[in-house]
């Protein structure tokens, strides 16, 4: 691993990984961002960007502990933004492409496969320092370079305790629908079944849902974020009128949340 790459990705990110792009053949996503993949990419870099800031923080929290802090498509795209600006000086007869969420990576799967954790029963990714409380992103490359792999754990531990606790019990089934997951719920638009709307208030949670994640028991140990951005402006409970500008939900719109909020207040 060559030490200017190493530096450059070691500021990005304190977890980080190499996935080959021949291991992700078939497996990319058909979104918009297909077709900014460079001809002749040869790498992904994964990067982990985690968010987690201690059980105290998150006490009395309505909404998921992704969205407490500010947007990650903010933070993690300015980061990468800047880690490619100094690839770019470094090696300028490569390419190098940014992605976060919106990408064609499928992200935990290029995660698993650069080394920085283990895919586990509630389809996360879960890394041995920071758990599954991290947001991913990754930067495609022409560069060939070497894997980079972290030491730590190897497999999930198949406790069936986040298959057990799923509220809409979907997990451990063999064609995992997301749609139906709490969280994809908690975003969806239009009116929801009774069901559904039992589901969020039984959960407490206007956006997004820890539950498999919380009751996971790889996530005991889980490390606060190194990462100073996710600890300023942490914002654990919304309520009706509550400005959303700069926040993870603010993409969706006033009139989901507000919803959801309503349903809470029942």
């Amino acid at each position: 691993m060559e030490s200017i790459l190493k530096n450059i990705m070691d500021n990005l990110s304190p977890a980080w990984g190499v996935c080959k792009t021949s291991m992700l053949d078939g497996h990319l996503l058909p979104c918009g961002g297909k077709i900014k993949i460079p001809q002749g990419a040869a790498s992904v870099l994964v990067a982990l960007f985690p968010y987690y800031l201690g059980e105290d923080q998150y006490e009395g929290s309505n909404i998921s502990r992704y969205a407490v802090v500010p947007d990650y498509h903010e933070v993690v795209l300015k980061r990468l933004n800047c880690a490619v600006e100094l690839l770019c000086d470094e090696y300028p007869s490569e390419s190098f492409i940014p992605f976060t969420d919106n990408s064609p990576v499928p992200e935990v799967k290029a995660a698993a496969n650069a080394g920085l954790g283990v895919i586990g029963d509630n389809n996360l990714l879960i890394n041995p320092d920071f758990g599954s409380w991290v947001f991913i992103g990754e930067i495609i490359t022409t560069l060939k370079t070497e894997a980079y792999k972290t030491p730590g754990i190897h497999n999930c531990t198949g406790c069936g305790k986040c298959v057990a606790a799923c509220p809409a019990g979907i997990l451990g089934r063999l064609n995992f629908e997301k749609s139906h997951c709490l969280s994809a719920i908690t975003q969806s638009k239009g009116t929801l079944t009774p069901g559904q709307a039992n589901l969020i208030k039984s959960a407490g949670c206007a956006w997004g849902c820890d539950i498999c994640q919380t009751v996971c028991p790889m996530n005991n140990s889980a490390k606060i974020t190194p990462i100073e951005e996710f600890k300023e402006n942490v914002l654990t409970h919304i309520k009706q009128g509550d400005d959303s500008t700069g926040r993870a939900y603010a993409w969706r719109g006033r009139a989901v949340i507000e919803r959801n909020l309503a349903i809470l207040e029942r």
